[in-house]
C-alpha cells in the first residue's frame, strides 16, 4: 500500500500522456479537477517536469470550455 501511494513507476512520457488525456468531468468542481491535475504533476521527478508553458497548455485544454475562457 505504501509503494502504491509514494512510489512512481511511470516514465515521464507516460505521465505526459496521462496529463494529455485528463479532462474535466461534466459538473466537476474546479477544486477537484485541480487536485487530480496536481496529483499527476507531483509524480514527475524535478528534472523531468514539463515546462510551465506546456503545463498551462495541458491544463487549459483539459478544462471545460466555459471555464477555460477565464484561465486564458
Amino acid at each position: 500500500m505504501f509503494l502504491e501511494n509514494f512510489v512512481n513507476d511511470k516514465t515521464p512520457s507516460m505521465l505526459l500522456k496521462e496529463l494529455g488525456s485528463l479532462k474535466m468531468e461534466g459538473k466537476e468542481k474546479v477544486k477537484y479537477f485541480n487536485q487530480r491535475f496536481t496529483r499527476i504533476l507531483k509524480k514527475f521527478a524535478i528534472d523531468t517536469k514539463p515546462h510551465d508553458s506546456i503545463t498551462v497548455d495541458y491544463y487549459t485544454s483539459a478544462l471545460s470550455t466555459n471555464i477555460a475562457q477565464f484561465v486564458k
